[in-house]
């Protein structure tokens, strides 16, 4: 039966997004697209936003959308709190939070297990979702850090926990320190060979350095494969063919320029020597007498300086990187398709890489100024979405998404001294195919232009992850978190009786808050038979089969 299901949502889910729409072909043209959307958000004003379009903020800016359910004042991160006081306020709120308690590498507590716990729960929320974001960007593996005889901590533990707490502590930062401090970091030292990268061999010898960072950092970190213009669209040459956003002769560049660093200690090891022991708490300790202090070319024909140190090429390099035009749309898009929508139209990602190149006061990389802007843009506001403007609006909830989205909407008690709720949600995501902090490769749990199946020229990253076996996994997650005592027995508790009693009532509540008035007839007919049928004989049990199909269904899988 479950399998059923599945296969039926996977039909589903991969033509929902244009369901409602015409085809990319017939969309009308981004100028268009654009004008409407400004003529669709003056409609209402971002200081007093409706109730979905504050329901719709919060699934774009946090883990899911929470109601204050009669607590006064609306707490931060309620549906009541945006409306209240509107998303530009909502946003200044969020961003003059600091982080939550940071991550402890040396807790039993495994490291999913926190992230979940502070995805839930935590009041930071915007913080961590950026920070989920830029871990896909910037993606580091616990996997991928081996357990070292020589330290006193567990090593993948300690490295990544310090790595999500720099993205966390950088989320609204700038950029071009985001690059530095992901250089340095000891955890991507180790993951992409960064770490004891040695000029030279034993023998002091010339060597070429390994460019397994230089090489990703360019490909997936700043620039992307081709060159692209401001709106993100392929950059093309007098003939039409796309053009490389850098050769192989750069990728070299980069790995000489960053050579020579090392694990912190109180002194650098000797010309070809082998690295110092490592330390996953401190950053990545530079020795010039590892490092290629060279001339070399990098980006745009600039060169570093010859016979430069190794802190002065650093500099060097990520000023080039940084200043690249690629930077603004590739990582202004890939942050618009994790926080809103997974094909953002040509203006929409234009509009934001403006901003990345200048916030308005002149300073590049802005990140918070980038957040606010992919949040207010035209394109994300609204009461719902314009899909027949917008073919393909919104994503596929990813399964961390999914499950916050699902245990926030419900507002549980977690019992965190006794029990390990984070755990068991940690484990659920895994059983879809997303194992935080544990990504499978440095293309994360999926790639940003993974197609969508059957939508010619749309992608849908999340759906790389979509098969028979997983979205079975997230039909087995709900039937588990509603019907079993597996949540109640992990420490996770939910209050039914705040839910509506009658059918109706239930079945409206449903379509005004979980999918913020965009509920088909067709679902809410199917809910009600549903609810009626004899086998549904308790108020529990109509509840929990109402709330099993609008999870279930596409209307909610599809962040829209």
């Amino acid at each position: 039966m479950l399998r059923r299901t599945a296969l039926a949502l996977v039909l589903c889910a991969t033509s929902c997004t244009q369901a409602d729409g015409p085809s990319a072909t017939e969309s009308p043209p981004p100028e268009q697209q654009e004008v409407l959307g400004r003529a669709e958000q003056a409609a209402e004003s971002l200081e007093t936003p409706g109730e979905a379009n504050s329901i719709r903020f919060l699934e774009q800016s946090s883990f899911g959308p929470k109601l204050a359910r009669g607590v006064a004042p609306a707490p931060v991160g309620t549906v009541e709190r945006v409306m209240s006081v509107g998303i530009t306020q909502s946003l200044t709120d969020q961003f003059a939070l600091q982080p939550a308690t940071p991550y402890d590498g040396e807790s039993a507590q495994d490291l999913g297990s926190q992230f979940f716990q502070r995805a839930v729960t935590g009041e930071d929320q915007l913080r961590q979702r950026v920070a989920f974001a830029l871990s896909q960007i910037f993606v580091v593996s616990q996997n991928g850090i081996p357990e070292s005889t020589r330290t006193t901590y567990p090593d993948s533990k300690v490295a990544l926990a310090g790595y999500m707490n720099l993205l966390s502590q950088h989320a609204f930062g700038n950029f071009r320190t985001l690059m530095e401090e992901v250089t340095k970091n000891p955890a991507m030292g180790r993951y992409l060979d960064m770490a004891n990268n040695r000029a030279f061999d034993k023998n002091g010898n010339p060597i070429d350095p390994n460019e397994n960072y230089a090489r990703e950092m360019l490909q997936l970190f700043t620039l992307g494969t081709d060159k692209l213009n401001i709106d993100g669209t392929p950059l093309l040459d007098t003939n039409g063919n796309r053009q490389r956003a850098y050769t192989e002769e750069q990728v070299k560049a980069f790995a000489h320029t960053l050579s020579g660093w090392t694990w912190n200690a109180t002194a650098c090891p000797a010309k070809g020597a082998a690295g110092n022991t490592p330390d996953y708490k401190n950053p990545l300790m530079p020795c010039d007498n590892n490092h290629d202090k060279s001339r070399q070319v990098l980006l745009r024909g600039v060169t570093t300086a010859a016979n430069g140190d190794i802190t002065t090429h650093l500099t060097q390099a990520m000023n080039n990187v940084f200043n690249d035009a690629n930077v603004p749309p590739f990582i202004s898009k890939q942050l618009i398709q994790h926080l809103v929508t997974s094909n953002p139209t040509p203006g929409y990602v234009r509009r934001v890489a403006n901003v990345f190149k200048d916030d308005g006061t002149g300073t590049r990389g802005n990140l918070q100024a980038v957040v606010r802007a992919i949040l207010e843009d035209t394109e994300a506001r609204g009461a719902q979405p314009a899909v027949a403007l917008r073919p393909g609006f919104g994503h596929l909830r990813s399964p961390a998404l999914f499950i916050t989205n699902v245990v926030r909407w419900l507002g549980p008690t977690l019992d965190t001294a006794t029990k390990d709720p984070g755990l068991k949600l940690s484990n659920w995501s895994k059983s879809m195919n997303q194992w935080v902090p544990r990504a499978p490769s440095v293309f994360s749990f999926y790639p940003p232009n993974a197609p969508l199946p059957g939508a010619d020229g749309l992608v849908g990253p999340e759906f790389a992850i979509l098969d028979t076996a997983t979205i079975t996994a997230r039909a087995n997650f709900l039937h588990e978190f509603l019907y079993a005592n597996t949540a109640a027995n992990a420490g996770i508790t939910v209050d039914y009786d705040l839910l509506p009693s009658t059918n109706t009532e239930l079945a409206a509540y449903l379509g005004r808050y979980w999918l913020h008035g965009t509920m088909a007839p067709e679902l809410e007919q199917k809910l009600l038979t549903a609810m009626g049928d004899s086998r549904a004989n308790t108020a529990i049990r109509k509840k929990k089969l109402a709330l099993y199909l609008t999870f279930l269904s596409p209307s909610f899988q599809i962040q829209r």
